[in-house]
């Protein structure tokens, strides 16, 4: 059976998930901390630089998902869960 492609047809996009975001980035061998301002910390020192790039780009040019990846770690500081 064949595919049929509509070439103007929108993709759907995932939906951004903040809490597997901080799970890849720890996977990788990195780690975060929000620090007081809610200024954000990315641990990457013992990961590799393609898996840095990778991880990094859903992140480049969306502050709404930075903001999701600070809320995410707000929560966990507060007793709650990512």
């Amino acid at each position: 059976m064949a595919t049929q492609l509509n070439p103007g047809a929108a993709r759907p996009v995932p939906a951004f998930d903040p809490a597997a975001w901080l799970g890849a980035l720890v996977s990788i061998g990195g780690g975060y901390a929000l620090a007081s301002g809610r200024k954000l910390w990315l641990v990457v020192e013992e990961c590799a630089t393609v898996d840095i790039e990778d991880l990094m780009r859903p992140l480049i040019g969306h502050p709404d998902r930075v903001e999701a990846v600070r809320s995410a770690i707000e929560r966990r500081q507060n007793g709650g869960t990512l």
